[in-house]
């Protein structure tokens, strides 16, 4: 299973294409779900939610290792009927012209003392959070969306818990113009989420070093060697021939014996001009 899922909402992480595997997925509350992922640098993904039913609607919340990066509004199918039931989240727009998209990225990390006040200041590295909140929309108006890009490149001291774990950063800007959504004003409803999602990542060797991930099982030994049917009646055919030929010559104790004088064949050196 790819997703995690509450209710009739089902939330997971894509990469090129595909849900990422999710490991040891705990309800920490019974609003609060939690699983860990395999990440990979390098690799773009998109962080993506479907609410099948929309009741209601759901405002999303994404925040990737301690920071704001997203939010969307998924309005109620009543008011609403031609909208889509998903929402997917993978890049920020940083002008008219341009994006950035999320990507798994190793942790700098340095020995530099001057980076000390680091080594507690990353406890949300390694998180992406989807919180899903009731929310009441008072204005729909479509429109381009700007964000600055929150998500560089950190350095870590190297005696952070963190160290050689990944974290997310943007990836380099392309052109892209930036689409035209639906910009909703409004309120949450309550005080707390519906519903959170949490994606914990780290490498998959990690993962597996802390038995989050079972380690693939060896394949069993083959026996190389094919043994067919016709070749071993064969062979034991031969066994027996050579067996009776054995005993007729009296050669069946296991103790080698010489050969019978009269049927001992010697050789002598060819001469020159001779026949045999």
């Amino acid at each position: 299973m790819g997703f995690l899922e509450f209710d009739t909402i089902s939330a997971f992480i894509s990469v090129d294409g595909q849900a990422q595997e999710v490991y040891a997925v705990e309800a920490l509350q019974t609003n609060a779900i939690s699983c860990w992922i395999a990440s990979e640098p390098g690799k773009k993904f998109a962080v993506k939610w479907h609410n099948a039913l929309r009741a209601f609607p759901l405002e999303g919340v994404v925040t990737i290792d301690g920071v704001l990066c997203a939010d969307n509004i998924l309005l109620d199918v009543i008011s609403y009927p031609t909208r889509a039931n998903d929402i997917c989240v993978s890049y920020t727009q940083t002008s008219c012209l341009s994006r950035r998209d999320f990507m798994f990225s190793p942790i700098e990390v340095t020995d530099d003392d001057a980076y000390l006040h680091t080594v507690h200041q990353a406890h949300n590295f390694g998180t992406i959070t989807l919180e899903l909140w009731r929310y009441q929309p008072t204005n729909v108006v479509a429109q381009p969306v700007i964000r600055p890009a929150v998500l560089e490149g950190r350095i870590l001291h190297e005696k952070s818990k963190k160290a050689g774990a990944h974290h997310v950063k943007y990836s380099d800007e392309y052109f892209s113009p930036a689409p035209v959504v639906n910009v909703v004003s409004g309120f949450r409803v309550g005080t707390s989420p519906y519903v959170t999602f949490t994606f914990k990542y780290r490498p998959m060797a990690m993962l597996m070093a802390n038995g989050i991930v079972p380690r693939p099982l060896a394949p069993p030994a083959t026996n190389p060697v094919k043994f067919d049917a016709e070749v071993i009646a064969t062979i034991r055919a031969l066994e027996t021939q050579l067996q009776e030929l054995r005993q007729k010559v009296g050669l069946d104790d296991e103790t080698p014996q010489p050969l019978p004088a009269s049927r001992r064949v010697k050789m002598e050196p060819e001469l020159p001009g001779m026949l045999f």
